[in-house]
């Protein structure tokens, strides 16, 4: 579903509440789970078949991004154009055509669950520091902290090491990424 649809349903969940927001052709649930008492805030997570649920960060997504750059870097360029479509509120499932069939030699999730997991982050960002959010974003919009380091994993410029050092530093990336002329 596009961000717009998304937003709706996830800032609609009361609390506790969880939602299956997308199931692969290989059974990985993406679930969301209204977390916050006060504020908007959810949890979003995966169910891999066979293991319990668990709620990856933005450091597992710009992982698997950095390792499926360094396996497959010309197939991994259709996966990161795909994100710049999320970025601007494009539906994900629409380019399941596009992405739905790359394949990585390293990886830790599909491509498919890359795309959905990174929306319901961005679309978290959004709710949390956009308006009417707890905090505000010095990215407009906020969602654009986080594609400014999909696009630092994407570029190739560094190690993995210093990119996820400044995210769970909350560091801004570079400037070079915070805009992209081609989304």
């Amino acid at each position: 579903m596009d961000m717009v649809k998304a937003s709706l349903i996830l800032n609609r969940l009361e609390h506790g509440e969880r939602k299956v927001m997308y199931t692969s052709p290989k059974g990985v649930q993406v679930t969301a789970t209204q977390t916050g008492n006060l504020s908007r805030d959810f949890a979003v997570g995966l169910v891999i078949p066979g293991r319990p649920e668990f709620y990856p960060t933005h450091v597992r997504l710009l992982f698997d991004y950095y390792l499926k750059r360094l396996s497959e870097p010309r197939q991994v360029q259709r996966l990161f154009e795909a994100v710049g479509k999320v970025y601007a509120e494009n539906d994900p499932e629409e380019m399941a055509q596009d992405v739905g069939d790359l394949t990585f030699t390293m990886q830790l999730d599909e491509a498919m669950v890359n795309l959905i997991y990174t929306q319901l982050l961005m679309i978290e960002q959004d709710l949390n520091y956009g308006p009417g959010g707890t905090k505000k974003s010095k990215y407009d919009p906020p969602r654009g902290f986080l594609m400014s380091f999909i696009r630092w994993v994407a570029s190739g410029e560094d190690e993995i090491d210093k990119i996820i050092t400044n995210a769970v530093r909350n560091w801004p990336p570079p400037v070079r990424f915070k805009d992209s002329p081609t989304e």
